[in-house]
């Protein structure tokens, strides 16, 4: 279930591109006002639309901070849940049914929603909607406007490939957006993913650049527009690899060994040696018992396993379990 946040950035990528031929809805209005006086009040301090646009996109990006660190604490999480996922796909590979049940139970056990960092992935889509319909209404102002090479002599010679001003379409502007996105989707963390999701992904990342390049010079989409997307994403990749950077709450698994791969701790709770499990649920250096973990705990440091003070080491293994 991880992936499927994965796949919230084409998603959202899609619904931009289908809400853009019909944008008329009351809150995408209420967000075009705000933007649309958010540019005014960035052009009287620039006096440049393609720095305005910039700067647009730096506050939408501050705006949306708590939602986007959410979303990507919420992933690293999933992500540091990877081995322990392993592990019960290795024990229950035969059982899909029963594979879900413990995955399941895995998440509550740590306090991670697997889907929790998509919804606010895909809120940053309705702010893009107001974004365009806010360019739409300066359309004149940017008709007129220019920002380093568009509106240059240089975009004068090459007309055909440059922008002239920020309202017509700029391949160059247009190609470093598709490298962009394509780099923002390769920073998708893959870990959880089998080798057929991380293969889809991994084809996504081609795709969905070439398909936004080619409808984008299509559609002939404002450059300005290009240009508060391109900042918005560049700024996304820079939240992104900084929350990746951070350390997860959740410890990282023991090396496995064939007593984790069973099911049991690591070490043994009584003599704190490597466990070897013999006849009997036993542990081979001191002859106690032992009881095999639930999911969330296969791989977790011994101490936490340990009996408490006065308690027979010895514990008897849950009814039902076969020895091995």
């Amino acid at each position: 279930m991880v992936h499927l946040c994965a796949l919230a950035a084409p998603l959202g990528h899609a619904l931009v591109i289908a809400g853009l031929t019909n944008p008329f809805t009351p809150m995408i209005n209420f967000l075009a006002g705000l933007a649309s006086q958010g540019l005014d009040w960035l052009y009287g301090w620039t006096h440049n639309y393609g720095w305005a646009m910039m700067l647009l996109a730096l506050a939408v990006s501050l705006l949306l901070l708590p939602l986007s660190l959410q979303a990507l604490r919420s992933m690293t999480e999933a992500q540091a849940l990877a081995p322990y996922l392993k592990r019960l796909q290795t024990r229950y590979k035969n059982d899909r049914q029963k594979l879900a049940e413990e995955q399941m139970k895995l998440y509550r056990e740590h306090g991670v929603n697997p889907l929790g960092g998509c919804l606010p992935m895909l809120a940053q889509y309705p702010f893009l909607l107001g974004v365009f319909k806010a360019i739409q209404m300066h359309a004149a102002a940017f008709g007129n406007a220019s920002w380093l090479w568009i509106g240059s002599p240089l975009s004068h010679q090459y007309p055909k490939f440059l922008a002239t001003n920020l309202v017509q379409s700029d391949y160059l502007l247009l190609g470093l957006y598709a490298v962009s996105m394509y780099f923002s989707m390769k920073l998708t963390p893959t870990a959880s993913m089998d080798d057929q999701q991380r293969q889809m992904m991994n084809t996504q990342a081609f795709i969905m650049p070439i398909m936004i390049l080619f409808l984008a010079s299509r559609l002939h989409w404002y450059s300005a527009f290009i240009l508060y997307w391109l900042s918005f994403n560049v700024i996304s990749m820079a939240e992104r690899f900084w929350v990746m950077r951070m350390p997860s709450r959740i410890p990282k698994p023991s090396q496995e060994t064939p007593a984790t791969l069973a099911g049991y701790p690591h070490d043994c709770p009584n003599c704190k040696a490597q466990l070897v499990v013999v006849k009997g649920s036993k542990c081979e250096a001191c002859g106690a018992k032992v009881r095999k973990l639930a999911p969330s705990q296969n791989g977790a440091p011994p101490a936490a396993q340990a009996p408490p003070s006065g308690a027979s080491a010895a514990t008897k293994p849950d009814r039902g379990q076969k020895k091995p």
